[in-house]
C-alpha cells in the first residue's frame, strides 16, 4: 500500500488559467482521426475510467498497481447515490500518492492526477477542462459514464483510453464505440475477476475492446502501450514514407487473410489503426509486425475489424434527422402512388442503428399521416458479424441516451438489460453483407443515406461512389452524407435541401461528365462475379491509371501521332496532333474510338484492334486510304498491344503514320484491302453474333430452369412455413398444458412447504422427542426434544444410530429396534435414564405413501410427572386400604351392576369368608336369611335394582345371614351412593354392624320375665 497523506488534496480555483500539460486546444478530426497539430510536449493522453457496483474494489487495485509518474490523467466516472457523500476520494487515497480532486467546472486536467466525478452531476470534457452538469432526473436512466466517453473521445481523439470496470447495465458500452471511432485505446475488466458483469460484458459484445485484463494487470499493459515509440512520437508516418512498399505489403496481407481490399483507404486513416495494432502487441519495428501479421489469422482479422471502423449510434445528429422529416418525407411521399414501394439505402450501415433509426422515422410519418407504403431499407455493410449482430435488433440499454422514451415504449421491447427493436419495425429493413467498392449498387432509390464512411476513402474512390450514388437514385431522390463529407465533382447534379447536414435532391436534366460514364464507374454484373474474388484487386478509374511502363514501350522508337486506348477501346491520351483523324460528335459525349473516327476509319481500326487484341503483337496496315478535309490521303496505320503487370491493365497505342515506315521484320505488315476487311470484317461480327445469340438461348434456358427450381422450392418453402406454422400451434398448446400443469405443481409445492412447516412446528412444540431412522437405521431426521436422552447433533444426520451414546437404562434397546424392523410389530416399554426421569419409550414402522416400510421411527415421551402422582395415589390407597381394614365395620361397595368391587377385612370376618371371596361376586349370590318367613333356609333377596333405582339420601336396615358354623348373625346396614366426577350414579357403599348379641339379649329377656 502507498503511502499518502491524510488531507486528501482540495481542488484548487483555476477559472480562465489552463495548464500548459493540458491546454492542448486540440480537436478530433474524423477524417485522419490523428492530433499531428498538437506539439508532443503538450499532448496530454486521459483515461477515462467507467465504475459502477463492486468497482470500488476494482479501482483500489487498478491503483495501487499504477505508478504515479505514468504522465497520463485518470478521470473516474461512478454510479453514486445522490443522498449520501461520496468517499471515493478517502478510499483511494490509502492506494496512490497521485493528487486526488473532486471534479469541479472549468478545472484543466493535469498528468499523474486522478478526478472524481462528484453526486447528482454528470461531467464532460472540452478543450481539456472538465465540465459538470445537473442530471437530468426526467430521464429514467442515467449513463454519466457514456456521457463523459464521448466527450473524451470527441476532445482527445487518439488520445483518449476508455477503462470499464465491474457494474450492472450497460452504461460505458456507448462510450467506448465513440472512443474506438476516434482512434483511442479500449481497456475492459475480465467477467472472472468483475463482482458484477454487466458493464464488461456489454462492452466486450461490441467486439470493439482492446484489452480483457483483470484489475491488477491493466496498469501494466496501459503503461506498455503509452511508452510505445509510436504512441508517443507517431513516427510511423515517417517510416512508411521513406518506403510506401510497407503500406502495400501489410495491405496485401490483409486481402488475402480476409478477402478485403483497403487500397482506397486514405492513408492517414490505416495508419492510425496500424500505429495502435503495433503498439498493443509491443512490437518496436514494423518489419517485425508485418511477420507477425502474416503468420497470425487472428491478428490480420483484428486489424481489419480496426479498419473498418464501425461506430455508429441511434439518430446520430438528431437536428439532421428532423431535416429529413420535414423537408424530405414529405416530397418521398407525395410523390408516390398507393401500392407503391419507397426504397432506401443505408450504406455502411455497421451494427444496424442508423437503418432502425430510418426506418421508425418513416413509420412515424405514415402513423401520423395515415398513410400505409410499403417501405424497405437496404442496410448494407462490408463486415458479416456487424450484420449478424444488427439482424437480431438487441440492443443494450445504454440507447435510452439516444432514443427517446416515447419511441423505446413503440418501437422496443425490454428484455433484462437491452431493448430488442419489435416485429413491426424488424420487417421494414433487410440486412445484406455488401462491398460498396465492388459490388453493384441498388437501383431505383428515393433516399440513399452514405454517412460518415466517405471521409476514410480517397479521393478517386469517393468519386467513383458519388457517381454509383447518382445512378443508383430515381429522378427526384435525395442523399443524405456525413457531416463532413462533400458531393465533390458532381455537386452540379444535385440542390441543396439543407447545407449544414448534407442533404441533397438529384436535379432534373443534369447529365454527368464523360469520367462518370455509368460503364466507368459501376462494374457490370459479369465483371463483378470475377471481381468479387479476395485475390483480385478492384481496378482503377480512367483518370487513376499509371502510365509510367506506357512511356517506356512509346520512347523505343519515333513517335508519330497517337491514341492510347484502354482496353475498352475508350480513348486515355493523345500523342502529337490526331485532330484530322478525330472528331467529336454531337450529343452525349461519348470516348469509345469508334465514335470518334468517321464509319470507313471505324471498320479498318475495329478489325485492327481485334486481331492485335486476339494476338497480342504489334501490327501495321498500309496505305489505307484516309480523308482528310476535301482531300484523301494515304496512311500507314499501327497498332501495339501494351500490358502493365502491376495494375493489371492493358492498353492499345494507335500511330498515324503519313510516311511509309522501312520494312522491319519485327513488325508484321498487311497491305490494306478495304473490300477484303470489310467482307471479313463482317464474316467475324456475324460469327460473333451467331455466338452471342447461342449464349443467351443457353441464358434464357438457364434461367428459365431457375426459375422453375425457385418456383418449386417456393413451393416448398410454402409448404414448410404451413407445417412450422402447425407445429408452432401444436407448440403453443403443449406450452399452455405445461404451463397448467407447472401451476398445479406449483400449488402442490406450497402445500407440500405449508405441510412442512407444520409437520416442523408439531414437532419442535410437542416437546416430544422423535427420532427417524431409515431401513439401514441410519439417522433420517430427529426432533429437538430427544437430544435430552439421546446425544444426537446436526452433524449426525447420515450416521448408523448405534453409533450414538444415550441415557437410558436399556440394555436391549439395539436389539429390540432391529426386531422391530423385521417383525414388524411394535413395541411400547417405560425405561427410566440415569436421572430417574421416566419415559414412555415407543417403537414402530416407518411406512411410506404406498405403505412400504422403510425404516423405523422412535419416540420418547416423558411421563415422569405420571410416575409421581401414580405413586403418590397408590400410596394414599394403601393407607385407606389400611385404614378401612382396621375399622370395626364391615364395609362393601357394590357396583351398578350389583357386583362387589371391595369388601374390607372387617367385612370378612362378618360373613366367615376371605376378603378374595366376596369381591367380584354378586350381592344377591350371599346367602340372606329371610326374617319374614324366619326359615333358616329361606334366602335373603335384597331388592338392590330397586334401591339403585331410588338411591335417595341412602338406604337403612338389617338382615341375617347364617354362618357357616350353622347359627345365625344379624347385621345392621346402611347404603350410601358414590357419583362420579359428572354427578352421575357410581354405585353404592354398605356398612355392617354385628348386632347379634343385642338382639340375642333382647329375644333371651321375654323368656325370663
Amino acid at each position: 500500500m502507498v503511502s499518502r497523506k491524510s488531507k486528501t488534496p482540495v481542488i484548487k480555483s483555476k477559472s480562465g488559467n489552463v495548464s500548459s500539460t493540458a491546454s492542448t486546444g486540440q480537436k478530433y478530426d474524423k477524417v485522419s482521426g490523428s492530433l499531428a497539430e498538437v506539439p508532443e510536449e503538450k499532448r496530454l493522453i486521459c483515461v477515462g475510467i467507467g465504475a459502477s457496483a463492486g468497482g470500488l474494489e476494482a479501482l483500489e487495485v487498478f491503483f495501487r498497481n499504477m505508478p504515479t509518474n505514468s504522465g497520463m490523467a485518470f478521470i473516474v466516472v461512478q454510479h453514486l447515490s445522490p443522498d449520501y457523500k461520496s468517499l471515493m476520494s478517502e478510499l483511494l487515497s490509502r492506494y496512490t500518492s497521485m493528487e486526488i480532486f473532486r471534479a469541479e467546472d472549468g478545472v484543466a486536467v493535469e498528468p499523474n492526477s486522478i478526478y472524481l466525478i462528484p453526486p447528482k452531476k454528470n461531467l464532460t470534457i472540452f478543450h481539456g477542462k472538465l465540465f459538470l452538469a445537473d442530471q437530468d432526473t426526467n430521464r429514467g436512466l442515467n449513463l454519466p459514464i457514456d456521457i463523459f466517453l464521448r466527450s473524451l473521445a470527441l476532445d482527445k481523439g487518439k488520445d483518449s483510453i476508455g477503462i470499464i470496470l465491474s457494474g450492472t447495465g450497460s452504461d460505458g458500452t456507448l462510450g467506448i464505440r465513440a472512443i474506438k471511432e476516434a482512434g483511442g485505446m479500449v481497456m475492459v475488466q475480465d467477467d472472472q475477476s468483475a463482482k458484477f458483469d454487466g458493464m464488461p460484458r456489454s462492452s466486450i459484445a461490441t467486439g470493439l475492446v482492446d484489452y480483457i485484463l483483470p484489475p491488477d494487470k491493466m496498469p501494466e499493459e496501459l503503461v506498455k502501450f503509452v511508452k510505445h515509440p509510436y504512441i508517443k512520437t507517431g513516427k510511423i508516418d515517417i517510416i512508411v514514407s521513406k518506403d510506401e512498399d510497407i503500406l502495400a505489403k501489410i495491405l496485401k496481407i490483409v486481402r488475402e487473410k480476409v478477402g478485403v481490399d483497403f487500397s482506397f483507404y486514405k492513408p492517414a486513416t490505416v495508419l492510425r489503426r496500424l500505429e495502435k495494432r503495433i503498439s498493443i502487441n509491443q512490437i518496436n519495428k514494423i518489419e517485425n509486425y508485418i511477420s507477425y501479421l502474416s503468420q497470425s489469422p487472428s491478428e490480420a482479422k483484428i486489424l481489419y475489424k480496426e479498419l473498418l471502423i464501425g461506430v455508429t449510434q441511434f439518430f446520430r445528429d438528431q437536428e439532421a434527422f428532423n431535416v429529413l422529416r420535414e423537408k424530405v418525407l414529405t416530397e418521398i411521399f407525395t410523390g408516390k402512388k398507393p401500392g407503391e414501394t419507397i426504397r432506401i439505402w443505408s450504406a455502411g450501415c455497421s451494427t444496424g442503428e442508423e437503418a432502425y433509426s430510418l426506418a421508425i422515422l418513416f413509420r412515424e410519418y405514415m402513423d401520423e399521416k395515415k398513410l400505409e407504403f410499403d417501405v424497405k431499407v437496404f442496410a448494407t455493410d462490408l463486415d458479416n458479424e456487424s450484420i449478424e449482430y444488427a439482424s437480431t435488433g438487441v440492443y443494450p440499454e445504454s440507447i435510452v441516451s439516444d432514443v427517446t422514451t416515447e419511441r423505446l415504449r413503440s418501437y422496443f421491447v425490454k428484455r433484462e438489460n437491452s431493448y430488442v427493436v419489435n416485429e413491426r419495425i424488424r420487417r421494414m429493413v433487410i440486412f445484406a453483407s455488401h462491398n460498396i467498392l465492388k459490388d453493384p449498387p441498388f437501383t431505383k432509390l428515393d433516399l440513399v443515406v452514405c454517412r460518415n464512411m466517405l471521409i476514410y476513402l480517397n479521393v478517386a474512390m469517393q468519386r467513383r461512389i458519388m457517381a454509383m450514388f447518382y445512378f443508383a437514385l430515381n429522378q427526384t431522390g435525395h442523399l443524405f452524407l456525413g457531416s463532413s463529407e462533400t458531393l465533390g465533382e458532381i455537386s452540379d447534379g444535385y440542390s441543396t435541401v439543407s447545407s449544414k447536414w448534407k442533404v441533397y435532391q438529384i436535379k432534373e436534366g443534369y447529365r454527368l461528365p464523360a469520367q462518370f460514364t455509368f460503364h466507368n464507374t459501376i462494374p457490370t454484373l459479369r465483371d463483378s462475379r470475377y471481381k468479387n474474388r479476395p485475390d483480385t484487386q478492384v481496378q482503377d478509374i480512367p483518370e487513376g491509371f499509371r502510365v509510367e511502363s506506357v512511356y517506356q514501350e512509346i520512347v523505343r522508337g519515333f513517335m508519330p501521332p497517337g491514341i492510347l486506348l484502354d482496353n475498352k477501346f475508350e480513348l486515355l491520351h493523345v500523342f502529337k496532333d490526331v485532330n484530322q483523324y478525330l472528331h467529336i460528335p454531337v450529343g452525349k459525349a461519348n470516348l469509345s474510338i469508334f465514335k470518334l473516327v468517321n464509319a470507313e476509319l471505324s471498320v479498318v481500326i475495329s478489325s485492327l484492334l481485334h486481331k492485335v487484341a486476339k494476338e497480342k503483337k504489334e501490327l501495321v496496315f498500309k496505305e489505307v486510304l484516309v480523308p482528310v478535309g476535301s482531300q484523301q490521303m494515304y496512311i500507314d496505320l499501327g497498332c501495339r498491344y501494351i500490358e502493365d503487370t502491376r495494375a493489371r491493365n492493358s492498353y492499345y497505342l494507335i500511330t498515324f503514320d503519313e510516311k511509309k515506315p522501312d520494312d522491319s521484320h519485327s513488325v508484321k505488315v498487311d497491305n490494306f484491302d478495304l473490300k477484303s476487311h470489310y467482307s471479313e470484317r463482317f464474316s467475324e461480327l456475324e460469327r460473333e453474333l451467331q455466338f452471342t445469340r447461342e449464349n443467351l438461348q443457353a441464358t434464357i434456358e438457364e434461367l428459365e430452369t431457375s426459375n422453375e427450381e425457385l418456383q418449386s422450392t417456393n413451393e416448398e418453402l410454402i409448404a414448410s412455413n404451413e407445417e412450422l406454422q402447425s407445429t408452432n400451434e401444436e407448440l403453443q398448446s403443449v406450452n399452455e398444458e405445461l404451463y397448467t400443469v407447472n401451476s398445479e405443481y406449483q400449488n402442490k409445492i406450497e402445500e407440500l412447504t405449508q405441510l412442512s412447516n407444520d409437520m416442523n412446528n408439531l414437532l419442535k412444540n410437542t416437546n416430544i422427542g422423535t427420532v427417524f431412522l431409515d431401513k439401514f437405521l441410519r439417522i433420517r431426521r430427529f426432533t429437538p426434544a430427544i437430544v435430552k436422552t439421546i446425544n444426537i447433533m446436526e452433524m449426525d444426520l447420515g450416521r448408523p444410530f448405534f453409533h450414538i451414546s444415550h441415557n437410558l437404562n436399556y440394555n436391549d434397546f439395539q436389539r429390540d429396534i432391529e426386531n422391530i424392523l423385521h417383525t414388524l410389530i411394535p413395541k411400547e416399554i417405560e425405561v427410566q435414564d440415569k436421572l430417574n426421569n421416566w419415559y414412555m419409550l415407543r417403537m414402530l414402522t416407518y411406512r411410506t405413501i404406498e405403505n412400504a416400510v422403510d425404516g423405523v421411527v422412535i419416540t420418547l415421551i416423558d411421563i415422569t410427572e405420571r410416575k409421581r402422582l401414580e405413586e403418590r395415589i397408590r400410596s394414599e390407597r394403601d393407607l385407606l386400604l389400611r385404614s378401612l381394614d382396621i375399622s370395626p365395620i364391615g364395609q362393601m361397595i357394590i357396583n351398578l351392576e350389583g357386583f362387589i368391587s371391595y369388601a374390607n377385612k372387617p367385612m370378612g370376618n362378618l360373613l366367615e369368608m376371605d376378603v378374595n371371596e366376596i369381591v367380584g361376586r354378586q350381592f344377591d349370590s350371599i346367602q340372606w336369611v329371610n326374617n319374614t318367613t324366619k326359615s333358616t333356609s329361606g334366602i335373603l333377596r335384597m331388592p338392590l335394582r330397586e334401591i339403585l333405582a331410588d338411591p335417595g339420601s341412602g338406604y337403612k336396615g338389617s338382615l341375617r345371614y347364617r354362618s357357616s358354623l350353622g347359627y345365625d348373625k344379624y347385621l345392621s346396614l346402611s347404603g350410601v351412593p358414590i357419583f362420579d366426577m359428572q354427578s352421575q350414579l357410581a354405585g353404592l357403599v354398605f356398612m355392617f354392624t354385628d348386632r347379634t348379641s343385642e338382639c340375642n339379649k333382647k329375644m333371651r329377656k321375654p323368656k325370663s320375665e
